[in-house]
């Protein structure tokens, strides 16, 4: 996984389907609340898992892979649909720059900066694809609306499921799709083109009526109201998305302002329509503008190769050079990531691979309290895992799904540092509904000595498992 704590969440949220629910409750948070069908896309995948008995793990897997398949195809055809003659004559270069294409990340991280082309998944394809099943799956189903945006093609009885479902697995596909569609449009207008309003209202409304279950379901659940106002994903400075997204950036920018003061290609206004409401949106006063660079990477692709062959001149040969010139600075950051990926393979680094104690551990709390889904007390680490491959809930495990992530966090490093007066633990387990604690072996000098009298309910090598509410 590319980010392993936001995987593990996804695979806590499978747990819900596999255990033949459909509400998602907050798993990494001590109180269940009432419920919301949220997160349905992971959820439906554990139904998969449970109805064909397969590792939660491994049908995340594969739906990553046949996503980033699906998410190659919607590329290629929107590509297809943009009747613009440089970019068919280029195409191949085209979309291997898109799909393989990113950043300045390599070059800005030893100098202390760390650029979203490492971690910004949604924003870049190739990202999109190594990182999770949703953002490739998204980015296809909003490629596929805009491909028939650009066909100009009229409404099909299947449209409006693709936006429900969009909505489903990506929200904010929605709001850029939205978005787009109204500088689309608004070009169009200008152009004196008429106006396209029906695909867009039979996709996009019934999708928005999703989103508007979505936002009253948080807010009107107290945990999922405290949970989402901590959720915060803000868009990092114009400097650093400009690193982010260089070299292909600055030749798009020279794309799209010859494209403004010269020509205005009617074939390219959604293309620039994306561009333009993308890094609008980006830096909208909203918690979570960051969200709003979905695909983004698209565009500037597309505008950078209009931008290259603006300075040579349209002649392939030229382009040719150029090309093969300014590509590798914008691979390198893509193969710094996998080598680092095949480093944390090969040397099995935690959390991205269980140590033997670790999963005994988890074997033993599926099969003796998680099917009560009994709270459990443990560290952080442990913490992160125990909703995702058990029913178990834990007080703390992740700094965005845990509901006052950073209080929590601050409780929980000072009961491991032993610094919790036996009254402080015992109100904690009763606010909490603790039923058990965790204690890892590497901290017994900093063990209570009042927590010997807790009954020992099971231990290996690493871990301490002990009952805090008998008769639970």
């Amino acid at each position: 996984m590319l980010n392993p704590i936001d995987g593990f969440s996804y695979l806590a949220k499978m747990q819900i389907g596999l255990r033949g629910e459909w509400l998602f409750h907050l798993p990494y948070t001590s109180q269940e609340g009432a419920g919301a069908f949220l997160f349905l896309f992971y959820i439906f995948l554990g139904h998969i898992a449970r109805i064909f008995s397969l590792q939660p793990t491994l049908v995340f897997h594969l739906a990553r892979i046949a996503a980033g398949f699906f998410l190659c195809f919607g590329i290629e055809m929107f590509l297809r649909t943009i009747q613009v003659r440089w970019l068919q004559s280029v195409f191949s270069y085209l979309l291997f720059v898109i799909l393989f294409g990113s950043g300045f990340g390599w070059l800005a991280g030893p100098l202390g900066v760390f650029t979203m082309d490492f971690w910004v998944a949604e924003a870049y394809p190739f990202l999109s694809m190594i990182a999770n099943p949703h953002f490739p799956f998204g980015v296809g189903l909003l490629l596929m609306f805009f491909s028939g945006i650009q066909e100009n093609r009229s409404v099909k009885w299947f449209d409006p499921f693709l936006g429900v479902i969009l909505a489903i697995v990506l929200p904010f596909g929605v709001v850029v799709g939205s978005a787009v569609i109204v500088v689309y449009n608004f070009f169009r207008w200008f152009q004196s083109e008429k106006i396209q309003w029906k695909l867009p209202l039979f996709y996009l409304l019934p999708a928005g009526i999703v989103l508007v279950y979505q936002y009253f379901a948080i807010l009107s659940d107290p945990l999922l109201r405290d949970w989402n106002a901590q959720n915060q994903t803000p868009t990092p400075s114009l400097w650093v998305l400009l690193l982010s997204f260089a070299p292909l950036l600055l030749l798009a920018l020279i794309g799209i302002g010859l494209w403004v003061v010269q020509d205005r290609d009617k074939n390219l206004n959604l293309v620039a329509a994306w561009l333009i409401s993308g890094v609008g949106l980006a830096y909208f006063p909203f918690a979570l503008q960051r969200r709003f660079l979905l695909g983004w990477f698209i565009p500037v692709g597309i505008f950078a190769l209009i931008g290259l062959g603006r300075i040579t001149k349209n002649r392939i040969s030229r382009f040719r050079k150029w090309f093969w010139l300014i590509l590798p600075l914008s691979l390198l950051t893509n193969l710094f990531l996998l080598f680092g990926a095949l480093q944390a393979y090969t040397q099995h680094r935690s959390p991205l691979y269980l140590s033997r104690d670790e999963f005994a551990v988890l074997e033993w709390m599926n099969r003796e309290v998680c099917p009560r889904k009994a709270v459990i007390l443990t560290p952080a680490d442990l913490g992160l895992l125990v909703p995702a491959y058990t029913n178990c809930r834990v007080v703390y495990g992740h700094p965005f799904e845990t509901v006052y992530a950073n209080m929590t966090q601050d409780w929980l490093e000072q009961f491991y540092d032993g610094e919790i007066s036996q009254g402080e633990f015992s109100h904690f387990v009763e606010s909490y509904q603790i039923e058990y604690l965790v204690w890892p072996r590497g901290n017994l000098s900093k063990f209570s000595k009042w927590m010997e009298k807790l009954p020992v309910v099971y231990q290996n090598d690493r871990f301490i498992i002990l009952e805090t509410r008998q008769g639970s």
